[in-house]
């Protein structure tokens, strides 16, 4: 069994710079790049690099013959499109930056031969799958949700990883909510996801404005969910 804190410790963003830069060769298989609001990159077309995310927010999908469907959320610290395995490669993954982001581009052989060298206990792999895991089992706990449980457990889940406490009950949430954002997220319709986020912000549970959005009373939106937060995670 591991320590979560202790994979944290060693896995970290920081600290894999660190063990990367050890190496002679270091500038030579990486890149600083910024991802403008909006920019995407799919693994088939990124298939040599990974990108380690230092600052900013992409969502990863799913696009094949059956559609383009919202995986995961990820943020500074995650390395997207990790090398995990040789011979299995998801080629249908696109990640799209939600903000400007920057991000350290790496050559995925060159992090395989950090990881061979610095990771021989596999640390980092099994916090990367650790932080996959836990966004998948969400992805399939959605799927047993009504769809108004289904957008109040997207922003329990906006709460929970981005949010920012600014006052006693209040929560500001990342730059990138918006109505078309939870309605992907919940994948529910946009006039739907519209007309629950409007009977939110009519009790006073949620603020959306130019500005931001806001949960202004969390314990309220917790018990708008009915537990299912509760059940899954």
């Amino acid at each position: 069994m591991y320590n979560e804190r202790d994979l944290e410790a060693f896995s970290n963003a920081k600290n894999l710079v660190k063990l990367m830069k050890r190496y002679t060769d270091f500038n030579k298989h990486t890149l600083d790049v910024t991802m403008n609001k909006g920019e995407s990159f799919s693994r088939r077309d990124a298939h040599r690099y990974c990108y380690l995310v230092k600052e900013g927010y992409f969502k990863i999908n799913a696009t094949n013959a059956q559609g383009n469907h919202f995986l995961m959320l990820m943020e500074a610290g995650h390395i997207i499109f990790f090398p995990l395995y040789y011979s299995i490669v998801f080629n249908d993954l696109v990640a799209t930056a939600l903000s400007e982001a920057h991000c350290l581009r790496i050559e995925s052989e060159f992090l395989k031969k950090v990881f061979a060298l610095e990771d021989p206990h596999n640390h980092i792999a099994l916090r990367y799958l650790t932080q996959v895991s836990r966004h998948f089992y969400s992805s399939l706990a959605l799927i047993t949700l009504s769809s108004k449980q289904r957008i109040i457990y997207i922003l329990i889940e906006l709460i929970d990883t981005f949010g920012r406490h600014t006052k006693a009950r209040e929560i500001e949430l990342p730059s990138f909510v918006n109505y078309e954002t939870i309605a992907e997220f919940a994948r529910c319709s946009r006039s739907y996801t519209i007309s629950v986020l409007t009977t939110l912000r009519k009790q006073n549970i949620i603020s959306s404005k130019k500005s931001g959005w806001i949960v202004l009373d969390e314990d309220l939106l917790r018990k708008e969910d009915y537990g299912q937060k509760k059940r899954y995670v």
